[in-house]
């Protein structure tokens, strides 16, 4: 990103939700007031300073929670999940940004959070061995309009992935992400997302802050993988559901301290230095 362009956001100074128009709670903070919500540039101004940053700096949405089978109306815990989603934004010309995404994804026990060797399904009792994820390097662009789309493919036959219209109530600041994918057949698998950013008013209308600290809410609603042990259950419909929480955070050594030695020990590369990994994304576009 260049010098000028990146004062010329910074001086924008406002905040903005992520659709064509915020939802804005009655009586809102006097600061919010004077600010232009229909001003495209600054809605994707606010999402970029919650969900990554102005400057190009790394940034990682880390996620820690739970994830649960869903067969009609029963839940039952399932496995931990431990994920770190490692980013770069640069700004385009036409004023969308690309960014440079990679994801590491752990499962664990539910009980020690210890990495977990082996997964017995509840509802078929079959086994199988957890994989860990590891997912890009790839290249992205949010548009103008807050969609995400990959540079290059082919427009997306069915699904979507979109911002939702900002929700202010004092203080806080509230935008939602939504994703839906339905891999074709022979895979025929699905996979939504749902995430909530959530930042303060006053920090994100602070023109001197190009990244401001921002929690991360998750909600994936998936299909069975072969390893979950659901390959030939002849029981009622179900699927996988999680609840996930945490930060947007800037360094690697922000993370918490077990999913910093797993790395290291199992992806040395991506502890080293996460932007050497990202900049392959870059090289390709």
């Amino acid at each position: 990103m260049t010098e000028s362009r990146l004062t010329r956001r910074a001086a924008l100074g406002g905040i903005a939700g992520a659709g064509i128009a915020p939802v804005v709670d009655a009586k809102p903070a006097a600061k919010s007031a004077a600010l232009d919500w229909s001003k495209p540039e600054t809605q994707l101004t606010t999402l970029i300073k919650m969900r990554g940053a102005l400057d190009g700096r790394l940034v990682i949405s880390f996620l820690e929670g739970v994830c649960y089978g869903v067969m009609q109306n029963r839940i039952l815990p399932l496995y931990g999940l431990s994920a770190g989603l490692f980013r770069q934004y640069r700004e385009r010309a036409d004023h969308g940004y690309d960014y440079a995404n990679f994801e590491l994804v752990y499962v664990t026990d539910l009980d020690s959070g210890d990495l977990l060797a082996e997964f017995r399904n509840p509802f078929s009792g079959q086994t199988g061995t957890p994989p860990q994820t590891r997912l890009g390097p790839s290249l992205l662009t949010i548009t103008p309009a807050r969609e995400v789309t990959r540079p290059g493919a082919a427009p997306a036959s069915s699904g979507f992935h979109r911002f939702r219209p900002a929700r202010i109530v004092g203080d806080d600041v509230w935008i939602t992400e939504e994703s839906a994918v339905q891999a074709p057949p022979p895979m025929n698998f699905a996979f939504n997302e749902v995430l909530t950013y959530h930042a303060s008013l006053r920090d994100l209308t602070d023109p001197a802050r190009l990244h401001v600290p921002t929690d991360v809410h998750f909600s994936p609603v998936i299909g069975w993988r072969p390893w979950q042990g659901m390959v030939g259950f002849e029981g009622p419909p179900s699927h996988v559901m999680g609840n996930c929480a945490g930060r947007v955070v800037t360094g690697i050594d922000q993370l918490p301290a077990n999913y910093q030695n797993w790395t290291a020990r199992f992806h040395p590369d991506v502890a080293a230095d996460p932007l050497r990994l990202l900049a392959g994304a870059w090289a390709k576009s």
